[in-house]
């Protein structure tokens, strides 16, 4: 994957206000986390306890999930394994964003949204160099499984051995990944991280997300971000 300059330079008023924007971002967040280095920090992936089903339950441990989806429409189905999991919120978090910046009404909409729910079932689309092992992608029987609204089949399987969450934080620890999908969603969970509203929710320095392998770049404009489908609650501790 090449590498993406961060710090892009846009004409207009709203690229402007999008740079401001994203200085003060910035800026609190080296105040309040001492994120002093900014081109240092590894993406960090935490498992979380789910909450799913309807009516809505959270499960008992934390685990990393991993979305198998399988696409509709193909002579040959092909299966995509997703993994689902917390990405801690940071300059430095190598991650990526798209060149055109989001709304800011959007993101005022959505930082509304988490201080309500305090909650996020929503994650951003990521890709990544980041192969999950030939044993999280077997054909294990999946804990429950979804149908998408363009007819692909979303089978969920829940992670919840320790070792395994390493060996996959592992994987995705000094990897750089591109924002495909959510922009809003990753700059609206980062101005919530450093609003008051945050001051005491553990969950709110880390944004729910999915990653994909970039090996099956061809096949991302297929997927479907799993959204409204699994969620955690900014209340609970992060593991």
């Amino acid at each position: 994957m090449k590498s993406v300059t961060r710090r892009r330079f846009v004409s207009g008023y709203g690229a402007r206000e999008s740079d401001r924007r994203s200085e003060f971002v910035r800026d609190s967040f080296v105040s309040k986390f001492g994120l002093l280095d900014l081109q240092s920090a590894p993406m960090e992936l935490r498992p979380f306890r789910a909450l799913r089903g309807n009516p809505a339950f959270k499960e008992r441990r934390p685990g990393l999930w991993v979305d198998r989806q399988v696409l509709a429409g193909r002579e040959h189905q092909g299966v995509v394994p997703l993994l689902i999991g917390l990405v801690r919120l940071s300059e430095s978090a190598g991650v990526d964003l798209p060149e055109s910046p989001a709304s800011s009404d959007v993101i005022s909409k959505r930082v509304g949204a988490l201080v309500t729910a305090k909650a996020d079932s929503d994650p951003c689309l990521l890709v990544a160099r980041a192969p999950l092992p030939a044993n999280f992608v077997s054909m294990r029987r999946p804990d429950f499984s979804v149908e998408g609204a363009g007819g692909t089949r979303h089978d969920f399987v829940r992670i919840n051995d320790y070792a395994q969450h390493v060996e996959l934080q592992g994987l995705v620890k000094n990897v750089e990944a591109q924002l495909r999908n959510g922009r809003e969603l990753w700059e609206a969970a980062q101005q919530f991280a450093v609003s008051p509203a945050a001051a005491k929710l553990p969950g709110a320095r880390f944004k729910l997300c999915a990653i994909v392998d970039e090996a099956f770049s061809a096949e991302v404009s297929e997927l479907e971000t799993p959204r409204g489908i699994l969620g955690y609650s900014f209340e609970d501790p992060v593991y």
